[in-house]
C-alpha cells in the first residue's frame, strides 16, 4: 500500500517554494513600480538626478536619467560613458545634477539655430 503521508511532504515543500517565489515576484514588481512612480514624481518636480555629459566633436550635451539619487546616477554614469565611446567624442565634462532637461541630446549647432530663431524681429538689425 501507498503511504499517503509520505507522498504529501514533497508536494507541500514544492508548493511552499512556489508560494515563496510568487510572493517574491509580487514584492519585486511592487517595489519596481513604486520606484518608477517616485522617479516620475521627482522628474516632474525637477528634483530627479541626471548625468550630464558634455562632449566636443560632436559638440553635444547628453542627459541620462532620471535617477532617484545622486548615488544611483553616479553608479550608472560609467555605462553611459562606455556607450558614448563608440562615437569617439572628446570628453569635456561630466556632472551629476538635479534638473529637468527638455531634450536628452542637445547638439551645439541646434542650440545656435534655436537661439537665432527665437530672436524677436524688433531686436534684430
Amino acid at each position: 500500500m501507498l503511504n499517503p503521508t509520505a507522498s504529501k511532504e514533497p508536494l507541500q515543500a514544492h508548493s511552499s517554494t512556489l508560494s515563496l517565489e510568487l510572493f517574491q515576484v509580487i514584492i519585486n514588481k511592487f517595489l519596481e513600480d513604486t520606484k518608477e512612480l517616485f522617479t516620475s514624481y521627482l522628474e516632474k518636480m525637477g528634483k530627479a538626478w541626471w548625468v550630464e555629459i558634455i562632449t566636443k566633436k560632436p559638440d553635444c550635451t547628453y542627459y541620462f536619467g532620471p535617477f532617484v539619487s545622486h548615488r544611483e546616477a553616479q553608479l550608472a554614469q560609467l555605462g553611459y560613458l562606455e556607450d558614448l565611446e563608440q562615437e569617439r567624442p572628446q570628453l569635456i565634462a561630466i556632472e551629476i545634477k538635479q534638473c529637468q532637461p527638455k531634450e536628452l541630446t542637445v547638439f551645439k549647432d541646434e542650440w545656435r539655430e534655436k537661439t537665432y530663431i527665437n530672436i524677436s524681429p524688433d531686436l534684430s538689425a
